[in-house]
């Protein structure tokens, strides 16, 4: 048991310090203040669940799908002049959705740009512009695309394991959000985006759109 958590949980990479203080205190509850274990123990396995790494694969082979980069539910999809992109695709993660994110398409990491910024709630629009986030442009044989990492109000860290001119494959896994966070998937206007507003997507497996 223990060594399926460590392999297929990033509580011990991603979350090690969150899991070092909730084994200090479970040991400081044990020893000193008992009560307080029925409010660790329980965060403690939370903490096991949200650090959770499925593995995923996507059901089609093809390098002109858009695959979502995350799970969670769709809350924008907007056509207009976003930083040169034409389409914007949001979702928003709950904190019991997997936090893990997925490389969208094939291709070379071009940029790579952290900014730091306010904690408002992930699923209000203006969260894409004011709150910290991480952009990472992928270059692939078909067009650009931008991937945006967007902390939220629980949410205080951004995980980002590519590097800048990094090859990528589709279904790669990328990083993380911790507690609760969006990400927004900024397109040109030749992809086909094949999902609905409101719709539960998974990342990794999930279609989101294809380039014509």
């Amino acid at each position: 048991m223990f060594k399926y958590i460590f392999k297929n949980n990033l509580l011990f990479k991603d979350g090690k310090y969150i899991a070092l203080t909730l084994i200090f205190f479970t040991i400081f509850s044990f020893l000193f203040f008992k009560f307080l274990l029925f409010f660790v123990i329980p965060f403690f396995l939370f903490s096991i669940y949200f650090f959770r790494n499925p593995q995923r694969e996507c059901p089609e082979k093809n390098l002109s799908i858009i695959i979502s980069p995350a799970d969670g539910k769709i809350v924008e999809i907007s056509r207009g002049n976003f930083e040169n992109y034409s389409q914007k695709v949001s979702i928003f993660l709950s904190p019991l959705d997997v936090h893990v994110n997925w490389i969208p398409i094939d291709g070379i990491i071009n940029e790579i740009n952290y900014r730091p910024g306010k904690f408002a709630v992930a699923f209000a629009p203006k969260s894409s512009e004011i709150n910290e986030r991480n952009d990472i442009i992928i270059q692939s044989k078909y067009g650009t695309i931008l991937v945006r990492q967007i902390a939220g109000f629980v949410a205080r860290r951004i995980c980002c394991w590519v590097k800048k001119r990094e090859s990528v494959k589709a279904g790669q896994k990328f990083g993380m959000i911790r507690f609760g966070s969006r990400v927004d998937l900024l397109l040109p206007a030749n992809i086909k985006i094949s999902v609905k507003l409101g719709e539960r997507v998974k990342g990794g497996e999930t279609i989101l759109g294809r380039w014509i």
